[in-house]
């Protein structure tokens, strides 16, 4: 596992689950190490970093599809051409979705 890749946050946020999820096993050896900042051969966090990661991939891409739709600019239809939703169609909010990048084409 790359634990020292990903952000402080997520990897903090792991170690809180697994040892939660190790104590409730009896393993507060384990638990005690993770939460310590060692056992990132574990698979339980190996497998938790990965969830959070797509997870927090998720979470970023919805906030920024609901920040282009909470930008008053996106709806003035004073734009020359009109207003953005006009031509977006939803298309920001499916790509969020569907988890591409919010601004993709559809070419």
């Amino acid at each position: 596992m790359t634990a020292m890749n990903k952000s402080t946050e997520l990897i903090d946020t792991a170690r809180n689950i697994v040892a939660i999820t190790l104590r409730a096993s009896g393993r507060e050896d384990l638990a005690k190490m993770v939460l310590q900042g060692a056992g990132d051969d574990l698979p339980e966090l190996s497998a938790t970093v990965a969830a959070l990661t797509d997870l927090y991939g998720q979470h970023a891409r919805l906030k920024q599809a609901l920040q282009f739709y909470a930008d008053e600019s996106c709806w003035d239809d004073e734009l020359p051409g009109g207003a953005l939703t006009m031509h977006d169609r939803g298309d920001v909010a499916r790509n969020a979705l569907l988890g591409r990048d919010i601004f993709r084409h559809r070419d």
